[in-house]
């Protein structure tokens, strides 16, 4: 009887957490990427968007588009993803611009929230919402599928790039009306061979933490100098 009541109670437990770990894993409401159809169109190096924003994205020639994909992330909010690259003379990656056209479904109320983010950035007349930081990327790390960065390795995988080993990354955030519920998310990660630094030398406690503020803005400055951003009707 012992034996019967330590295995149901056993049972229960592991039954208890797969069912936490199946209904908190969101990602496994993302539906898998289409390439065709996509709301926004690249010409030559711009990135024109006729809507939230209405705007043209326009890269540095040093970068290249590789394509784009859709899908409906965690199964609330309609989201197109576009990719340019800068590559060294190995064709490895060097440097992406990942760019997050993301709105929530008509249906749902949820709103996006970055009042926190410490830094502001413009691109012409458009502040964005602003977060930096420095990490180390292991490739050998398992990570939750369907998530929008799940989905931009895949993507990036197909086409034969992985992120460099040492990374500087900013994540910019672009509301595009009062509702909060859409937004422009541009992503720009660069890898810190550049600098000749690691994450580790310079995060918090590393060998190289003071120089922080200075490779944050070079990243930032390096965002300035690559890419433009105007009103759809002022490119045209």
């Amino acid at each position: 009887m012992k034996r019967i009541i330590i295995f149901t109670v056993i049972a229960l437990v592991i039954a208890a957490a797969t069912g936490h770990w199946y209904y908190s894993d969101r990602g496994r409401f993302t539906t898998a990427p289409e390439y065709t159809g996509l709301a926004r169109s690249v010409s030559g190096n711009d990135l024109v968007s006729d809507r939230d924003p209405a705007a043209v994205l326009r890269f540095d020639p040093s970068f290249q588009y590789i394509g784009g994909q859709k899908f409906i992330l965690y199964g609330v909010a309609d989201t197109e993803q576009h990719f340019f690259v800068e590559t060294d003379d190995d064709d490895k990656l060097k440097s992406v611009y990942w760019v997050q056209y993301e709105a929530y479904l008509p249906e749902k109320s949820y709103t996006y929230d970055y009042d926190d983010s410490p830094l502001r950035v413009k691109l012409g007349d458009y502040e964005f919402f602003t977060d930096a930081e420095a990490f180390h990327y292991d490739p050998e790390k398992k990570r939750k599928a369907g998530t929008d960065g799940a989905m931009v390795r895949q993507f990036l995988a197909s086409k034969g790039y992985s992120y460099p080993t040492e990374v500087a990354y900013a994540r910019m955030v672009y509301l595009t009306d009062a509702s909060r519920q859409k937004e422009l998310m541009i992503i720009f990660m660069d890898d810190l061979a550049s600098y000749e630094l690691t994450a580790a030398e310079l995060n918090d406690g590393g060998a190289n933490a003071a120089r922080w503020p200075e490779i944050e803005q070079a990243h930032l400055d390096r965002i300035r100098a690559t890419l433009t951003m105007l009103p759809l009707a002022a490119a045209q």
